[in-house]
C-alpha cells in the first residue's frame, strides 16, 4: 500500500500545545497527523511504525533525551525530517540541533498556523526557523570568531551521542538510568561517560553537571 504523502508525528509533553497543532494541521491542504505521542521514545517507535516525512519534536520531554533520539529516528526512518519544537531560545540547542541535520526549529510561542504553515515548506524540501532563532544562529557564527580554545569548541567535537550523555548527566541521572533511556548496557554507557571525561578534560559528574547548565543544555 502506498504511505500517504505529508504524514506528520508530533511529539510533544504538553497535550494542549499538541492538540492545537494537531487541530490546526487537519485544516491544512496536504497534511497529515498520522500519530501524537507524548515522549521521544515513543516518537522513535512511531517513526519506525508509520514512516512519516516529518516529525515535530519537543526538545524538552520527560524520559529519553530528543537529540538523542533524533539519531535513532535516522535508524529507523531514514527520509523522515526532523523539526525541533522548543519553548526555548538556547545558543547550545540550537547549534546541537543544526549539528544534527534537523530540518527546523521553532519556538512554542509561533501561533499554531505559522507552524503548520512551516511544515509545508518541510514538506517542500525547506529548512524552516523561527525569526528568534535565526537571530542566535547569526550571533553565535559572529561569536564563533572569537571562542576558538574555549568550552564551546570543545563541545562541538562531541559526538550525539556524548552530547546525550552529557545532558542526561545534567538532569542528575546515573549511568543505570542512562542505559534504560538509550537502551544500552550499562558497560557501553560507562564508555561514553569515560570519552566524555577526555574530550572535555573534567574528571568528575559535578562539573560536568555544572557545565551543562552553563552551556544550556539543560535547564
Amino acid at each position: 500500500m502506498t504511505r500517504r504523502r505529508g504524514t506528520i508525528v508530533i511529539a510533544d509533553d504538553h497535550q494542549i500545545l499538541r492538540d492545537a497543532i494537531a487541530q490546526s494541521i487537519a485544516k491544512a491542504p496536504g497534511l497529515y497527523v498520522a500519530e501524537c505521542v507524548g515522549d521521544a521514545q515513543a516518537a522513535i517507535n512511531a517513526c519506525s511504525n508509520v514512516k512519516p516525512d516529518i516529525l515535530l519534536l519537543d526538545i524538552e520531554m520527560p524520559g529519553r533525551d530528543a537529540l538523542g533520539a533524533v539519531i535513532d529516528v535516522r535508524a529507523v526512518s531514514p527520509d523522515t525530517r526532523v523539526v525541533i519544537l522548543s519553548a526555548f531560545c538556547k545558543d547550545a540547542m540550537i547549534d546541537l540541533s543544526l549539528r544534527a541535520g534537523v530540518a527546523g526549529y521553532l519556538v512554542k510561542s509561533e501561533p499554531p498556523s505559522r507552524i503548520v504553515d512551516a511544515l509545508t515548506r518541510v514538506l517542500r524540501g525547506e529548512s524552516v526557523y523561527s525569526a528568534s532563532v535565526l537571530a542566535r544562529i547569526d550571533q553565535q557564527r559572529a561569536a564563533s570568531l572569537k571562542r576558538s580554545g574555549d568550552m564551546v569548541t570543545r563541545l562541538a567535537s562531541l559526538t550525539p551521542r556524548e552530547i546525550e550523555v552529557l545532558r542526561y548527566i545534567g538532569r542528575g541521572q546515573d549511568n543505570a538510568a542512562m542505559a534504560s533511556h538509550m537502551h544500552l548496557s550499562i558497560r557501553t554507557v560507562e564508555r561514553h561517560v569515560s570519552r566524555l571525561m577526555h574530550a572535555l578534560r573534567i574528571d568528575d559528574r559535578t562539573r560536568l553537571t555544572a557545565l551543562a547548565f552553563e552551556t544550556g543544555l539543560v535547564g
